[in-house]
């Protein structure tokens, strides 16, 4: 017996629907909505597109609030974080993102708490606890020497957001993905005037004009479907709406990218989601005591004072190991994973190290994250504050709680080390996976892009943070793209281009056969990993190019959507594949130059041909900018 299950939405492909606005947020996640909420209490028309809903757009919470350097009881100030930053990495990260997020982290925190959302142990649970200050309130994670970083109750972060989008009446265009930028005069390069999208539910188009946008759309492969999707599941903790199509989009306008070589190790997903919730020591879990299948306590080494840490005062107080740490957590467990905090994978010495740990018999596999040898404190802000708030991990939280785990007295099996993580990756090839990371759209320090009335805030930016720096990009970028709407007229669209994005948008509506999206996305994770990888070479990245290319003019072609939903995962796959050859592009041409001393960007030109420029180092110190941060700072916050 067979069964039809009929579309559940009326389906007009054909309806066309114009929304007017002075600034248009395309992605509603943390950075879309505190782009949109200070955009509006700016004084202007705001509109939100997101291709999910608003309302659980984005990470569902957090557990900490990273890089607050600006909170009055941090010991390291912003201008000492950067000069650490560019130290630790050799001065490769863009410090703009970084920077004006070191200075607005916690301000940014504080505006959150007045929108209603919980960041202070305001019914002391914790009190007298040393993560603790007495006096504010506030929890401290990980340093609780430094404290930039916050314990928070982030499940409330979200629907805080949310009240207040409501509340001040900004509308909110859910289910849309958008599909491309609209430019002046149709042309790549010029003033962006607007964008495109197309219902996910009803398929129904829609034109957005707007006086300025702002790209809040996340990451390149935030979702990981560029290296490693494999057809049954989505291998991230990220939705897998997060596909780079913001990306595209700015490309293909003619805005400048970079850094898209930035992309490293991972592991498949089906470990990294309960790697928060089951014994992770890196972040949520830190600083949990790590035994083996026999009470063996792993030892926690630290790199850079190259000694082990013999108390747990010492993992948490960098005073006691006489050095600064910038952010996050410079210590793991035993020699599984002794790193300097800025590099990952582990080297691949550590590795074998443990391998033949336990070849020998000195550790037994599976690892367990051991709650009950730790202070009553640690272990209630561990499992009742941390995995319970974080994005995800609060599901497992509940679970584990009904299913009768007691953190008092059970250990848990840590799947993040467990199987381990690069026990796992030698067993199985198949694990290894790349991400993207970093790499993003070139903005200056209005977080405007090499495009006028183009703005970009979150992952989409290069080298912007976690949660306290999409909000904080996000806060920045809404000012400043408000300011500038009040300064300009709205453009012309041009209804060619708007016709022909139509035609390529619903080209996979017409055909009858072919293949879906799933197939295409998996062949293109398939190239990534064989060929775009650590060990790439010039002939390599040539394979891949050609394939990728292949796959453009042959299977993109024959790419068939029989329900918005499917066309919206196409369009999402068109997205991946234009992002993979761009990878590769960029991976080539910097291969070929002899040494790229700054950084190396790129951009579509008029005629199609792909153009590469190299800005020099620290560029963004350069003119027409100041030669320091804090002037640059000064200079150009919003407020």
């Amino acid at each position: 017996m067979k069964f039809a299950v009929e579309w559940p939405y009326p389906v007009n492909y054909e309806k066309v629907n114009e929304v007017e606005t002075d600034v248009l947020v395309v992605g509603g996640g943390i950075a879309g909505s505190w782009a949109a909420l200070t955009a509006a209490k700016r004084g202007v028309n705001v509109a939100v597109v997101d291709e999910m809903d608003v309302f659980s757009a984005g990470p569902a919470g957090c557990d900490h609030w990273n890089f607050a350097f600006d909170n009055p009881a941090c010991k390291i100030k912003p201008d000492r974080a950067i000069e650490i930053l560019e130290r630790v990495t050799g001065g490769r990260v863009t410090g703009i993102a970084r920077y004006v997020t070191f200075n607005e982290s916690f301000k940014t925190l504080l505006e959150l708490e007045k929108l209603g959302a919980k960041i202070r142990d305001t019914d002391d649970e914790f009190k007298g606890a040393p993560f603790r200050d007495e006096e504010t309130k506030l929890l401290y994670a990980y340093d609780y020497d430094i404290k930039s970083s916050i314990r928070v109750w982030g499940q409330t972060f979200r629907q805080a957001l949310y009240a207040e989008l409501v509340r001040l009446r900004i509308p909110l265009y859910n289910r849309i993905l958008a599909t491309g930028l609209l430019t002046e005069g149709g042309k790549v390069g010029t003033r962006v005037v607007g964008a495109t999208g197309v219902n996910i539910r009803t398929g129904e188009f829609y034109v957005f004009k707007a006086k300025a946008t702002v790209l809040c759309t996340g990451g390149m492969d935030g979702a990981c479907r560029i290296w490693s999707y494999w057809g049954y599941c989505f291998n991230s903790l990220h939705s897998p709406s997060i596909a780079g199509v913001g990306h595209m989009m700015a490309f293909n306008a003619g805005a400048q990218l970079a850094h898209l070589d930035a992309f490293g190790i991972g592991m498949r997903s089906h470990g990294e989601m309960p790697s928060y919730a089951t014994g992770n020591p890196g972040n949520t879990w830190y600083p949990c005591t790590i035994v083996d299948a026999k009470g063996k306590e792993v030892p926690w080494v630290d790199d850079y004072a190259k000694k082990s840490l013999e108390s747990l005062e010492e993992r948490t107080r960098s005073s006691l190991r006489g050095y600064e740490a910038v952010a996050g957590v410079p210590t793991w467990p035993a020699e599984l994973f002794p790193r300097p905090i800025s590099h990952y994978p582990p080297s691949k010495e550590a590795q074998d190290d443990f391998f033949n740990r336990v070849r020998m018999g000195e550790y037994t596999l599976p690892l367990y994250a051991d709650l009950p040898s730790m202070p009553e404190y640690e272990r209630r802000a561990i499992f009742g504050l941390m995995v319970a708030q974080e994005g995800k991990t609060w599901i497992l939280y509940r679970n584990l709680t009904q299913a009768g785990f007691d953190p008092d007295k059970d250990l848990l099996q840590s799947y993040w080390f467990g199987a381990t993580a690069p026990l796992r990756a030698a067993l199985d090839p198949l694990e290894i996976i790349y991400r993207q990371g970093g790499g993003g759209i070139v903005h200056d320090w209005d977080f405007k892009t090499s495009l006028e009335g183009l703005y970009v805030a979150g992952d989409a930016c290069i080298y912007s943070s976690e949660h306290s720096g999409a909000a904080v990009t996000g806060r920045w970028a809404g000012a400043k793209a408000a300011d500038y709407a009040k300064k300009v007229s709205f453009g012309d669209v041009d209804w060619n281009q708007v016709e022909q994005e139509r035609k390529r948008v619903y080209a996979p509506t017409t055909r009858t056969s072919g293949i879906d999206w799933k197939e295409l996305n998996v062949a293109i994770c398939k190239v990534m990993r064989t060929y775009v990888n650590d060990l790439s070479n010039e002939e390599m990245l040539k394979i891949a190019l050609k394939w990728l290319e292949e796959m453009e003019q042959g299977e993109a072609q024959k790419l068939v959507a029989r329900n918005p939903h499917e066309l919206a995962r196409t369009l999402e796959t068109l997205a991946v594949l234009k992002n993979a050859k761009l990878i590769v592009i960029y991976m080539l041409e910097k291969m070929r130059r002899a040494e790229v001393k700054g950084m190396l960007t790129m951009k579509i030109k008029e005629d199609g041909e792909v153009e590469f420029r190299e800005l020099p180092p620290r560029w963004w110190l350069q003119p027409p900018y100041a030669p320091t941060y804090r002037e640059n700072y000064e200079r150009h916050k919003p407020w």
